[in-house]
């Protein structure tokens, strides 16, 4: 089974009753993601730095998400196997 394209993503999380702002959030880090990780895999640091700061300003922003949109990711995360 094929990942789905940032839009089915949006509009998944949007069917699922994810709030625009969580959505739009998430969407943000997933362009920073591949922006950043494309130009740190070739810095003098390598992607370590980048991942490690990443991966802190994710788990900040999905902490701060709403209870209801945590959940609804939680589930879309398991249903897409990107939960481990």
């Amino acid at each position: 089974m094929s990942q789905p394209s940032e839009e089915e993503c949006t509009a998944e999380l949007r069917d699922a009753g994810m709030t625009e702002e969580s959505i739009k959030g998430l969407a943000e880090l997933t362009e920073r993601f591949k922006v950043g990780f494309a130009a740190a895999k070739d810095s003098a640091e390598g992607p370590d730095k980048f991942i490690e700061e990443y991966t802190a300003d994710d788990k900040r922003f999905r902490e701060a998400m709403p209870a209801g949109d945590q959940e609804i990711y939680s589930v879309y995360l398991k249903k897409h196997g990107l939960d481990g």
